[in-house]
């Protein structure tokens, strides 16, 4: 595995400001959008009005299961590099202990 190239705060900040932009959009509903398109009067206007908000409830949503996966792996290096660096120390300190 390379170099992640920041530290484990750089790593839980970025998980946290993911999940943060994801609060306010977790749930597109276009459906009073697309329920009103009968008002356009033209069958084809409707027609591609309700597709829109379909398509962009569906694609919202699937970045937001991107998004949310990215921020869970984030927040795993994160752990991971925490575990790691605790592991070195507790290591180094047993060294040191055993020297003394």
């Amino acid at each position: 595995m390379g170099d992640l190239g920041v530290g484990p705060e750089v790593l839980k900040k970025g998980a946290s400001d993911i999940l943060q932009c994801l609060t306010p959009v977790e749930k597109v509903e276009l459906k009073d959008a697309a329920g009103q398109a009968g008002a356009l009067g033209d069958q084809s206007a409707v027609d591609a009005l309700t597709a829109f908000c379909s398509t962009w409830e569906l694609g919202a949503g699937f970045l937001a299961d991107c998004a949310a996966t990215l921020a869970e792996g984030l927040n795993s290096a994160n752990n991971d590099f925490t575990a790691t660096d605790q592991a070195i120390r507790d290591a180094a300190n047993s060294v040191k202990t055993d020297l003394s």
